[in-house]
């Protein structure tokens, strides 16, 4: 699927393997960090969205996209090593960073290990937060592989139906984004986890996280694990689900533009 007209692709070689990204956009430096099974053109409306402001990366993690996906390297360690490689091999100065998902656990983490390298953390509902996955992480790989080899036998229409939930575009971009996603993957799931919420002592940059709607007993619940972070804050977004951004654009938009207009003040 092709990018909009003014963006360039290109690749880094980082951590060993080269890390396919895309860009678009002037100003201060942020990186868009995607999730599980997706692409970084999975993003294509928010990131234009921030590019009226910023100079935007946006990468495919390993194993997704057009990045390599070795047999190696799945681990919360190597991306973080991923995202850093990124950042340096750009030269890219006090970046946002931005990340959804399993994005966002990757971002959660590259700040608290490397707390001067962003201005600003997003974290739209990070995986990893609370309790323990109802599979081993042996089962959750072998789950992933599953899913990745049904996934090689579907077409991208055939995927895409799947996703009616979604417009046509959106359904597209998810489908195109699975189709390409290399079995390599699994070893995301059996690396285990690493809850997201135990690096938030050692984030030091402002971090906005924006978190599904749930109930208040939910609610009540994120806020206390977000009250972890120095200088941070935790919204709900009215309406949205896990892709906050897909669910609830216009009031996750407010909340995002709000914030960075606060930190790059």
């Amino acid at each position: 699927m092709d990018v909009p007209d003014g963006w360039t692709t290109d690749t880094v070689h980082a951590n060993d393997i080269d890390l396919q990204y895309h860009r678009t956009g002037d100003g201060p430096s942020l990186v868009v960090a995607h999730g599980f099974y997706e692409n970084a053109r999975c993003r294509i409306p928010l990131i234009e969205d921030l590019a009226a402001s910023f100079d935007v990366v946006a990468y495919d993690a390993r194993g997704h996209g057009g990045s390599d996906g070795p047999d190696w390297g799945y681990g919360i360690d190597d991306r973080v090593a991923d995202l850093v490689g990124l950042v340096e091999a750009l030269e890219l100065d006090d970046p946002v960073l931005v990340g959804h998902s399993a994005g966002g656990s990757t971002v959660a983490w590259t700040a608290a290990r490397h707390p001067q390298l962003p201005s600003a953390v997003v974290l739209e509902d990070p995986d990893a937060w609370r309790g323990e996955p109802d599979m081993s992480p042996e089962e959750m790989a072998e789950f992933v592989r599953e899913r990745v080899a049904g996934l090689a036998e579907q077409s991208v229409e055939e995927i895409a139906a799947e996703h009616d939930e979604l417009s046509d575009e959106r359904a597209r971009r998810v489908a195109v984004a699975n189709s390409e996603c290399d079995p390599n993957i699994a070893g995301f799931a059996a690396a285990g986890f690493e809850q997201t919420p135990e690096a938030f002592p050692d984030i030091e940059a402002p971090t906005l996280v924006l978190k599904r709607d749930t109930d208040p007993e939910e609610r009540a619940a994120d806020l206390e694990i977000a009250d972890a972070l120095p200088d941070g804050r935790l919204v709900h977004v009215p309406g949205a689900g896990h892709h906050v951004f897909w669910d609830a654009h216009d009031a996750a938009w407010a909340e995002l533009r709000a914030f960075l207009y606060r930190v790059e003040d």
